[in-house]
């Protein structure tokens, strides 16, 4: 058991050992994959803006308690949730802004939350422009309320919030491209290294004759440097 262990230690520590005497292959791997990731993140992503605008969904009902109407009210967000997603929607606020879109494209661009507990909606739009971030945002909140008067009790949406013009980009994460890019990069150098030393079939050591040809090394010649002046000598 003893003997298992310590081979497994020699094992790893030879592993161990080809990876720093091949340091170089690993640094090499990081660094082109560093700068390909460079180049993708700042040359080929585009900045992202972020424009976010709010809704209430009010619901006043003489009939029934305030408790009652807003218990209502808190039902009935998941439906315009689901009504800014829905293709009259979206087909009108293409049409209205003459946007470049289909209809899956500028839905994927689409993020509309209910927030727990409230009455309140909050719709976020990410494009590549900060001001058609904004405008679509807003166009969709006007479309939602006109879309919604249309059906009997569904008149009860009103603006909280109007979208802003996004002063910053809001993504992409580019560091996080950077430190995938050198993750991928080490990875790769290891596991070419690995395989290397794999495919290797060549005897370097006198353990590679123990483990290969199952023989029992009995004496080893060192290997030392000969001055040039005995050469000369001789």
């Amino acid at each position: 058991m003893e003997q298992d262990v310590n081979a497994n230690e020699i094992d790893l520590m030879s592993l161990l050992g080809i990876l720093i005497r091949k340091w170089y292959v690993i640094l090499g791997f990081t660094a082109i994959f560093f700068i390909g990731s460079l180049i993708y993140a700042y040359v080929a992503l585009e900045d992202q803006y972020t424009a976010n605008a709010s809704m209430m969904v009010l619901v006043s009902n003489e009939e029934q308690s305030n408790e009652q109407n807003f218990n209502f009210s808190s039902k009935l967000v998941k439906t315009y949730t689901e009504l800014a997603k829905s293709n009259i929607v979206v087909d009108q606020v293409i049409e209205r802004l003459d946007l470049s879109y289909g209809q899956e494209n500028l839905r994927n661009r689409i993020t509309v939350t209910g927030v727990q507990d409230t009455i309140i909606i909050k719709l976020s739009i990410v494009t590549n422009d900060k001001k058609m971030s904004m405008d679509i945002a807003n166009t969709m909140v006007e479309v939602m309320q006109e879309v919604s008067s249309t059906y009997d009790g569904f008149d009860n949406i009103e603006i909280l919030d109007q979208a802003q013009l996004p002063l910053t980009p809001s993504g992409p994460n580019r560091m996080l491209y950077l430190v995938i890019g050198i993750m991928i990069g080490g990875i790769t150098g290891v596991g070419i290294i690995f395989v290397t030393e794999m495919m290797d079939k060549t005897i370097k050591t006198h353990k590679d004759i123990e483990q290969k040809l199952r023989l029992r090394v009995l004496a080893t010649i060192p290997e030392y440097d000969v001055p040039e002046d005995q050469n000369n000598a001789k």
